[in-house]
């Protein structure tokens, strides 16, 4: 029985909008760099972009979740005073 490969099309343009960060001032936008090509993203507008690159973004978006998780777990623990590290 032959098996198909499914290859994903990562020049398929899709439709994102990247919400401009509260810490961020001045700046109307982001560069996100994907093999050597770099894009600059309006920041609270739809935009095409590569399917690859909406991808890159997305990961970005869990990596900032996941860090913001891990310094909240370690900064509030438990049973240890807030000067404990200081």
């Amino acid at each position: 029985m032959a098996t198909k490969k499914i290859v994903k099309n990562e020049n398929e343009k899709v439709m994102i909008i990247i919400p401009k960060p509260r810490n961020v001032v001045g700046d109307t936008e982001t560069v996100v760099s994907v093999n050597g090509e770099m894009y600059q993203i309006m920041y609270d507008r739809p935009v095409e972009v590569p399917r690859n690159v909406a991808e890159i973004i997305a990961q970005s978006k869990n990596m900032e979740m996941k860090i913001a998780e891990l310094t909240e777990n370690s900064i509030l623990k438990p049973g240890k005073s807030a000067m404990a590290e200081l």
